[in-house]
């Protein structure tokens, strides 16, 4: 049997080190700091050969996430299926900024919830009474999401709704919209790293028009819905691709002339957050 240290040495050249780490430690259901001051322990048989398994799917690009079936988001664990896009860092700037809001007896819309991560960090770290809702077009994610609600103990405090966008929703008054839509356009969708364009789905990545036709499509769906409303109130947050920020204020006072816009960087300095106040 091999020891932890000779495994790594092995294995050190064909994937990342930290990959390697926190497939060693997953596998043998340690934490990380075992795996590095143990290096004298031997894994199992069983566990040696689950232990390359998952080294040889990492080294042709598939994503770590999916390999071990799980991705942490906002402090929180997330279940993740290669029906499910894998939760990013920058998302979490989303949360970051409804948070910030006062929020109470809002309705709180996640359209295209995907694992759930977003509406279920919301619900975790909001003490106040509000309508948590999770849109989802594809019901193979929605059951993704819902596993990650009761996983998190936030599944009564969320209904989560089989969806295109807003289709299913009358009411938008008092309410705050947060959308992390496809709005990779073909050209970025082109050159993006196999880990992302062989294995994520282009479902939840790729949008035609530029990478702006899901967003053209909600926006749309939000000016019809205010229109049979007098006064409705609401503030929506987009997750956008850096060169968006030039075209998407004329997109959006096309349906939403009065719209307040303001726009964020990540902490890459990148421009990655879109906030509309109607």
């Amino acid at each position: 049997m091999q020891t932890l240290n000779e495994i790594k040495k092995e294995y050190s050249k064909k994937i990342d080190h930290l990959d390697l780490d926190l497939i060693i430690a997953h596998v043998i259901k340690k934490p990380r700091e075992f795996v590095l001051t143990h290096p004298e322990y031997t894994p199992t048989g069983a566990q040696i050969g689950k232990i390359r398994s998952f080294i040889h799917r990492r080294a042709k690009h598939e994503p770590l996430a999916y390999i071990l079936g799980y991705k942490e988001f906002y402090g929180l664990t997330f279940k993740v299926t290669p029906d499910t896009l894998i939760p990013r860092p920058e998302t979490e700037l989303l949360v970051e900024e409804v948070l910030k809001l006062k929020l109470k007896n809002k309705n709180i819309f996640d359209v295209g919830t995907g694992s759930g991560n977003i509406i279920i960090s919301l619900a975790k770290n909001i003490s106040t009474k509000n309508n948590f809702i999770g849109i989802d077009i594809s019901v193979e994610t929605l059951k993704i999401a819902k596993q990650n609600a009761k996983a998190n103990q936030v599944s009564e405090k969320i209904k989560f709704i089989h969806g295109n966008l807003l289709d299913k929703i009358k009411n938008l008054d008092n309410s705050i919209i947060i959308a992390n839509l496809p709005y990779l356009s073909k050209e970025i969708y082109n050159t993006t790293a196999p880990n992302v364009k062989k294995y994520e789905p282009k479902s939840a990545l790729y949008s035609p028009k530029e990478g702006l036709a899901h967003y053209r499509k909600l926006l749309q769906q939000v000016a019809i819905l205010r229109s049979t409303m007098r006064d409705a109130r609401c503030a929506i947050f987009l997750e956008i691709s850096p060169e968006q920020k030039t075209k998407l204020p004329k997109i959006i006072k096309t349906y939403l002339p009065k719209a307040k816009i303001e726009f964020q960087k990540d902490l890459a300095k990148k421009w990655r957050i879109c906030k509309i106040t109607i």
